[in-house]
C-alpha cells in the first residue's frame, strides 16, 4: 500500500517555519491565529439567522467567495509589490494594538470583528503597503465586508439613519396597494399598512425588499468582475439588480396581503415563509441572469 503524501509536513510546515525566521512573518501568523480564534464566533453569527432568513448568509458567503476569487486572481500583482519601512510599521502596529485588545473584546461580535477588520488591514499594509489599498480597491471592500457576519445589519442601520422613518415600507405598501388596485381589489395604502375592508397587513423590514435589493447588488457586482466587464457595465449591472429586486418584491407584498386577509394563515405562512420566498428569489434571479447574460453578448457581438 502507497502512503499518502503528508501534505501538512511537506508544504504547510516550511511555509509556517519561514514566517517564524522574521519579525514580521511571526506577527502575522500570530494575527491569523487571532483569527483562527474569531472563527467559530463568526460562523456562529453567520449561522444564528439562517432558520428565519437566509438573505444574510447568502450575501455573507458571496463576499466571501468574491475576495478569495480576486486574491487569486490577482496574487502575481499582489506579489510585486512591498511595503516601505514606514508602511511595515504602520502595520506592525495595527496588528499588536488589535491583538492585544482582542482578549478584552469578546462581550460581543461586533467589536471582534473591528479589530479583526485591523488586523487584515495591518496584514496587508506591513506586506503590501499603502499602495496596495490604492490599486485594490474592490478586492479591500470585499474582504473588509467579510469581517462582519451579518453584513445586512450595518448597511440597515445606515439606511435608516439617512432615510425617513419606515420610507421603504411605505413606499412598497403604496406600490402593492396600487397594483391591487389596478387588478379590481379595494385595496389602500395606510402609512406600511395595506388595508382591505376585511383587514390589513403591515410592510414591516423583512418584506420592504431591502436585503434582496442588497443580495442583487452584490450579485451585479460579481457577475461584473467574473464577466471581465468594464467599471461602468458592473455599476450597470448593481442598478439593474436593485431595481429588479425593487419590482419583484411589489407582487410578493401583493400576494402576502391578499393571502392574510382573505386565504387564511396557513397561505400567509407558506408565501411568507421560506419556500414561498425562494420561489420570488428563484425568479428573480433567473430573470435577472438572463437579462445580463444578454445584456453581455448584445455588447460583445457590437464590439465585434
Amino acid at each position: 500500500m502507497s502512503k499518502l503524501p503528508k501534505m501538512t509536513q511537506f508544504s504547510v510546515l516550511p511555509r509556517i517555519q519561514d514566517c517564524l525566521r522574521s519579525f514580521h512573518g511571526s506577527l502575522v501568523l500570530l494575527g491569523l491565529f487571532v483569527g483562527l480564534c474569531y472563527l467559530p464566533i463568526w460562523l456562529a453569527g453567520l449561522l444564528d439567522r439562517v432558520p428565519q432568513s437566509s438573505d444574510g448568509f447568502t450575501l455573507a458567503t458571496a463576499f466571501v467567495g468574491l475576495s478569495l476569487y480576486m486574491l487569486w486572481k490577482q496574487h502575481r500583482q499582489l506579489a510585486q509589490l512591498e511595503a516601505s519601512e514606514a508602511d511595515r510599521l504602520l502595520g506592525h502596529m495595527l496588528i499588536i494594538a488589535a491583538i492585544g485588545l482582542f482578549p478584552f473584546c469578546r462581550f460581543a461580535i461586533w467589536p471582534q470583528a473591528i479589530l479583526w477588520a485591523l488586523i487584515l488591514s495591518g496584514i496587508a499594509c506591513s506586506t503590501w503597503g499603502l499602495r496596495f489599498f490604492a490599486q485594490h480597491q474592490l478586492l479591500v471592500a470585499a474582504a473588509l465586508a467579510t469581517v462582519y457576519p451579518r453584513p445586512t445589519v450595518p448597511v440597515r442601520l445606515l439606511w435608516e439613519a439617512i432615510t425617513p422613518y419606515k420610507f421603504l415600507e411605505r413606499w412598497m405598501a403604496q406600490a402593492g396597494a396600487g397594483a391591487l388596485q389596478l387588478l379590481g381589489w379595494p385595496a389602500t395604502a395606510v402609512q406600511s399598512l395595506v388595508t382591505f375592508p376585511e383587514g390589513a397587513v403591515d410592510v414591516n423590514w423583512g418584506c420592504n425588499g431591502f436585503d434582496m435589493a442588497l443580495i442583487m447588488a452584490v450579485t451585479g457586482l460579481v457577475m461584473g468582475v467574473f464577466l471581465k466587464q468594464s467599471w461602468k457595465k458592473t455599476l450597470g449591472f448593481v442598478g439593474i439588480g436593485i431595481v429588479a429586486a425593487l419590482a419583484f418584491n411589489v407582487p410578493r407584498i401583493m400576494l402576502l396581503a391578499v393571502a392574510s386577509v382573505y386565504w387564511g394563515q396557513s397561505w400567509f405562512d407558506f408565501w411568507h415563509g421560506p419556500w414561498g420566498g425562494q420561489l420570488f428569489t428563484g425568479l428573480l434571479f433567473t430573470v435577472y441572469y438572463y437579462t445580463v447574460m444578454a445584456m453581455v453578448k448584445r455588447r460583445s457581438g457590437k464590439a465585434a
